[in-house]
């Protein structure tokens, strides 16, 4: 009795968190992901475009040829941008963290670029992550490990 009673409240739990992502066209993401795309990669192609809904949430994938995925919030800003085989375009990254990776990693390329109200966090192709607060100050280096 009680296995069934802990596997019904595991099921209620998981329930309402169980996403529903939908594909949709691209002129169906709001306007300022829109633009964002088309600015980032003007020559892009768009693979697929995908909302997700989760209990209150909404947010929308963009997945472009060459290995790159966005994320956007509901009202269309820029949450997420992970780059397979390149670098994340610069026009994403806001100019006071670009001058500090200029001068403090210069010959490292940022292939994920991830924020919310209160954090950037970065991953450089050398596996090092790096954390911002809000005010672009750095707060945090995770150094990848080195393998022998």
């Amino acid at each position: 009795m009680r296995k069934l009673l802990y596997t019904f409240l595991a099921l209620m739990l998981a329930l309402p968190v169980a996403a529903d992502k939908t594909e949709i066209a691209f002129d169906k993401l709001p306007e300022k992901a829109q633009k964002v795309v088309r600015q980032a990669y003007p020559d892009g192609k768009i693979k697929k475009v995908e909302i997700e809904r989760r209990a209150s949430l909404i947010q929308y994938e963009v997945k472009i040829t060459g290995g790159t995925k966005l994320q956007f919030s509901k009202d269309g800003s820029l949450t997420e941008c992970e780059c397979t085989k390149e670098a994340v375009p610069d026009i994403l990254i806001p100019s006071k963290i670009k001058d500090f990776m200029a001068k403090e990693f210069p010959d490292r390329e940022i292939r994920r670029f991830e924020h919310d109200s209160k954090l950037y966090e970065l991953l450089l192709d050398n596996g090092d992550e790096l954390s911002f607060n809000s005010s672009y100050r750095l707060i945090d280096i995770d150094r990848a490990v080195e393998q022998k």
